[in-house]
């Protein structure tokens, strides 16, 4: 079999079916990571070097789309992210189709992972079809599977005990589709349609959207009320239903949270459907580093200083703890805007060893006494284990803790 997109999703998934016994092509247009692979060098935070050897003879590392002429199933594992004026961009999406529709065989079984606006996957039958000149859901089958995988879980959560949806043009196609996926996921679970398998996931993030902006309106009330928020958040998850804690932060990044919510706002919008509360959520995750950028400017003023020409370092860059990945990461904008607002800004960051933002590259610095000492504020934006287990909170004048997880003190402050 295939996995075209061999990043978070698609690497552990190939493994997985390498595990199971199967010999897979992995797919890549990225060079650097085929060569990785054929290296058994890993580069994700999930998947060590000795997990990638383990399996590195049932792995087919290649840049070739001609690989794909002789597998029976292929796995689209491709990016989707929003385009700059906010809209899906499955550019990716397309241009596999285009690939494996000439070199698809009869009874093979294609698969979509890659999160994609309800609909999507129906339109790319059509299209395999033509290049094939096979019937969809006749002579090859078509389905979706939508990726749930959390990069750096600390949960125990993997891809062999999360439970995968799958949903197929035909129920001949969903079957084959759950019984692919059944031989690297321990629960399957079938749904009537495409549709319903692309709505899920993209409901899942939004869901998760809209109750970390409701977080981030309590956080601002606590702040004025002199309430702590987390300890709200603790007390109410106490209820044993009916509730499910979110926390406070600097905003969102990554590919689902920040990416996903406007893929069901995109078809929503063409079906003259209004999706409001998905909409303000949105732009209150999106404008969330603005919120840090003025809180840290107003403790600036507040100390007799100014953002301007003030030292700053911006402790974690990473979208979250434990990888070191910049995908739509709350730290890029809010350096943008502390950039705008003409402050010396550099990074301290364990997992991310080079920076650049618009062009220009941000001074990364070590995570060590002397170089915080150095700076006029520091920020707090991803705890990373190793800066939290290393605090050095007081070596700056002036600490922002953007997730109000260091006790409040002198100079220590919560956003």
């Amino acid at each position: 079999m295939a996995v075209v997109g061999v990043g978070y999703t698609g690497l552990p998934l190939a493994l997985g079916f390498a595990a199971a016994g199967l010999t897979v092509v992995c797919l890549d247009s990225d060079a650097e990571k085929i060569a990785a692979i054929a290296e058994g060098r890993s580069y994700l935070p999930d998947v060590s070097h000795t997990d990638l050897s383990a399996d590195a003879g049932k792995l087919i590392p290649t840049t070739d789309p001609e690989a794909l002429t002789s597998v029976e199933a292929v796995a689209i594992c491709v990016p989707t992210p929003l385009t700059e004026a906010g809209e899906p961009d499955l550019a990716a999406v397309f241009a596999v189709t285009e690939a494996i529709g000439p070199r698809l065989r009869r009874g093979s079984v294609v698969v979509l992972q890659s999160t994609v606006p309800p609909g999507t996957t129906a339109g790319l039958a059509k299209r395999l079809a033509e290049l094939s000149g096979l019937r969809a859901g006749v002579d090859f089958h078509l389905a979706h599977a939508p990726e749930r995988i959390d990069p750096a879980n600390k949960a125990g959560w993997t891809l062999a005990n999360t439970p995968k949806v799958v949903g197929g043009l035909t129920p001949a196609c969903a079957l084959a589709g759950a019984e692919l996926f059944g031989t690297v996921t321990e629960q399957v679970i079938p749904v009537s349609s495409l549709e319903i398998a692309e709505t899920a996931k993209v409901f899942e993030n939004a869901f998760r959207m809209v109750n970390i902006a409701l977080t981030y309106e309590l956080a601002d009330l606590c702040r004025e009320l002199g309430v702590p928020v987390n300890d709200v958040i603790d007390a109410a998850a106490t209820k044993p239903y009916g509730f499910l804690a979110h926390r406070p932060g600097p905003g969102v990044g990554g590919e689902c949270i920040a990416v996903d919510p406007m893929f069901l706002r995109s078809v929503a919008e063409g079906s003259g459907v209004g999706l409001p509360m998905i909409t303000q959520a949105y732009q209150r995750i999106r404008t969330r580093p603005e919120t840090v950028a003025r809180r840290l400017a107003d403790l600036l003023r507040a100390g007799g200083s100014d953002l301007t020409g003030s030292r700053v370092l911006v402790a974690g860059v990473a979208y979250k703890p434990g990888v070191g990945d910049t995908r739509n990461a709350p730290a890029i904008d809010l350096i943008r805007v502390l950039r705008a607002g003409h402050a010396k800004v550099s990074y301290t960051d364990p997992m991310v060893p080079h920076l650049v933002v618009d062009g220009e590259a941000v001074t990364r610095v070590e995570w060590d006494r002397e170089s915080v000492s150095a700076f006029d504020c520091l920020v707090l934006t991803t705890p990373h284990e190793q800066i939290m287990n290393r605090p050095l909170w007081y070596a700056a004048p002036m600490l922002l803790d953007c997730w109000n997880v260091v006790n409040a003190g002198d100079g220590v402050v919560h956003l």
